[in-house]
């Protein structure tokens, strides 16, 4: 059975106005009605569904919402996903924008706190970004755009850099720890975050490994000078390497699993969670994802 997941809140609600696009005859449609009400509704589906497929209309955190909802029913092998952009910053999207419809994918996630993550983790600058955005957001007359644009004006005038522990476990089971005043960290299962920001360029979904992004404090004037680079995801090598002028500042390694200390917040795929401390760790094929433009 194919269900139709909409979140009217997500964008301007958009959603509902792409839905003839994909309803055919007898498909079932679900409007959600509140944070946490698509991944309890996905779930209570999925249970009951021997093959059930969603196409999820909304952003980022519906989607995860979607994620978390089919793997809590233990269907990610048997259950498919699809995502049609409606919200805000539309991320994990963006990693299928060359593919064509029907193409399918079985997906790793990242295991984090008991929960799951389709995109990406952010902690520290990132993060912040996101939660001021969301205030901005609330404001009459300010675009989900301008809002970012404020968000980030927001973060940098205040105190940037955060004390953290990171102790990661490498490709080759070697484990490291880093333990410094830190910018931001991101633990990467797809490339963007931020509404297009290349943040984890070599960020494979389907390698069993999970790109950790590690980058230390620096002063606002040199963050300005850089983030263009970021952006564009030219601040990593295409052999996953720091390019030359990154290497003082950030670490980009391959792990299977991490834990970060020191926090008092994590973003998890677009949606803004306290936490004192993040584990993480890679789900290899854990979900099946089929592309829809």
């Amino acid at each position: 059975m194919t269900y139709h997941i909409i979140n009217p809140a997500a964008g301007q609600g958009g959603g509902e106005a792409l839905l003839n696009r994909y309803y055919k005859d007898g498909d079932i449609v679900y409007h959600t009605t509140g944070v946490g009400d698509a991944a309890k509704k996905i779930e209570e589906l999925a249970r009951t569904d021997e093959a059930p497929y969603f196409i999820v209309y909304g952003g980022d955190g519906t989607l995860n919402e979607a994620v978390n909802g089919i793997m809590a029913a233990g269907a990610g092998d048997r259950a498919v996903l699809s995502a049609i952009p409606a919200g805000t910053g539309n991320d994990f999207v963006r990693t299928f924008a060359d593919e064509p419809d029907g193409t399918e994918h079985t997906l790793d996630l990242i295991r984090v706190n008991g929960a799951y993550a389709v995109n990406m983790i952010n902690i520290g600058f990132d993060c912040s970004v996101v939660s001021k955005t969301a205030e901005w957001k609330k404001k009459p007359f300010i675009s989900g755009s301008a809002a970012y644009i404020f968000g980030v004006a927001s973060v940098l005038f205040r105190r940037m850099g955060r004390k953290m522990k990171i102790t990661y476990t490498d490709e080759n089971d070697t484990e490291h720890t880093v333990e410094e005043e830190l910018l931001l960290c991101a633990a990467a299962n797809a490339p963007y975050c931020g509404g297009g920001f290349r943040a984890a360029p070599c960020a494979d979904l389907g390698d069993g490994m999970i790109d950790l992004l590690i980058v230390r404090k620096i002063s606002r004037i040199r963050f300005v000078t850089l983030v263009k680079h970021y952006h564009d995801g030219t601040h990593v090598t295409g052999e996953g390497r720091p390019a030359p002028k990154f290497a003082p500042i950030l670490d980009y390694v391959r792990c299977r699993s991490a834990a970060i200390e020191g926090i008092a917040e994590l973003c998890r795929d677009g949606e803004v969670l306290p936490a004192e401390k993040a584990t993480l760790e890679s789900a290899r094929a854990a979900l099946r994802y089929r592309v829809l433009h």
